[in-house]
């Protein structure tokens, strides 16, 4: 007799993605007061201009030419601002279209508001950067601060391009570049470095599209022109921890040679959110010990212990930790003192999950190794 094997469909396997569009959204909202910050940094003291021409105009020159370097455009160190603003001009008009399927949901629901008007005046406290965030950073839209409230602006150029938002499966694309960057986002922040064939692997546990390493590839070289936490060079996703290539390479020879560590919903969530497990014990003995200072310069305690976490997970020696102490204006008052931190420390790094050992923890590889 013959049997057949029942295959669970793969949509039942999969019930929900691991970010959703809920966690998405709420993972970009900031407190009112860091909110204000960002929206003022990124405000123009000018009145409203509506071509694209005269919005960058608006800008300085040093402004200028780190947009053309977001757009890697090279712009020769002769140029006059004029110049400038000729070059970068038409390819914001040629790009716009290109780069709008990969924006944040929220900036696309904010974009729509300006497909009959170039211009929206809203209230300081009625305003959120979350829905400007990469519209303005990469110089399609534009702030101009006009008394007690903001005029947001979309060039008039860049008008026609806001009427693909009318068509209703770039949502679900949109959606979809979203998932793909959080778990850029994540799996670097785990790794350090990966490669995409891991990226696959990691995506089709858990998602319901399944994706090859070529389809990854071709959505990261795109997603990476309009975010800055990762960048994706030679098949590799890597941290922006890295400034270029040579620290990567270097990196890379000091890998060991494990299998990469298979990480859970959980983990994924955690650490699209922050490169450390910032809920272990380790962690919080740390955190409370180090509370128990205060710093000058109106440095905080936990931006402090983020930079110790990164020591932690990138492998430094202790000699770069007491550096780092020092940058701080952390100073010890004697040996009790140093010898708590340095056995805090020694927790910590053995049960962070380190980029050199592919996210193992050296506690958990330990305990898995053949002669433990």
């Amino acid at each position: 007799m013959e049997h057949t094997r029942y295959t669970v469909p793969k949509e039942e396997l999969y019930t929900s993605p691991v970010f959703s569009h809920d966690l998405l959204r709420s993972i970009m909202d900031t407190d009112d007061a860091l909110n204000l910050e960002l929206l003022h940094n990124a405000a123009i003291s000018a009145t409203p201009e509506y071509s694209i021409s005269a919005c960058l105009e608006a800008y300085s020159k040093d402004h200028l030419k780190d947009l053309a370097q977001d757009h890697e455009l090279h712009i020769p160190s002769s140029y006059r601002k004029k110049q400038v603003v000729g070059k970068i001009a038409p390819h914001l008009v040629s790009q716009f279209p290109k780069m709008l399927p990969y924006f944040p949901h929220r900036n696309l629901e904010f974009l729509t508001r300006f497909k009959e008007n170039p211009s929206i005046e809203i209230a300081h406290d009625a305003l959120r950067f979350r829905d400007i965030s990469h519209a303005h950073n990469y110089g399609f839209l534009y702030l101009f601060k006009t008394g007690d409230t903001f005029t947001a602006v979309v060039p008039r150029e860049l008008i026609p391009a806001l009427h693909m938002l009318d068509e209703t499966t770039i949502w679900d694309t949109v959606s979809l570049h979203q998932r793909l960057n959080a778990y850029a986002v994540s799996l670097s922040n785990l790794y350090g470095v990966l490669d995409i064939d891991q990226y696959a692997v990691v995506w089709n546990r858990f998602e319901s599209e399944t994706l090859t390493p070529a389809m990854v590839a071709d959505e990261l070289v795109e997603l990476g022109k309009v975010q800055y936490y990762w960048w994706f060079e030679d098949e590799l996703v890597i941290s922006s921890y890295f400034q270029n290539e040579l620290e990567v390479a270097e990196f890379l020879d000091k890998v060991k040679q494990v299998s990469y560590y298979a990480p859970s919903r959980d983990d994924l969530v955690k650490y699209f959110q922050t490169p450390y497990d910032d809920e272990s014990p380790a962690a919080n003995a740390m955190l409370e010990f180090l509370s128990g200072y205060r710093l000058p310069d109106g440095e905080q305690i936990e931006d402090l212990m983020d930079d110790i976490s990164d020591t932690c997970i990138v492998g430094e020696g202790m000699q770069d930790v007491f550096d780092l102490l020092n940058e701080y204006g952390l100073l010890f008052t004697g040996m009790e003192e140093i010898t708590r931190f340095t056995e805090l420390y020694a927790q910590m790094s053995d049960h962070c999950r380190k980029w050199e050992l592919r996210g193992h923890t050296p506690v958990g590889l330990k305990k898995h190794s053949p002669s433990s």
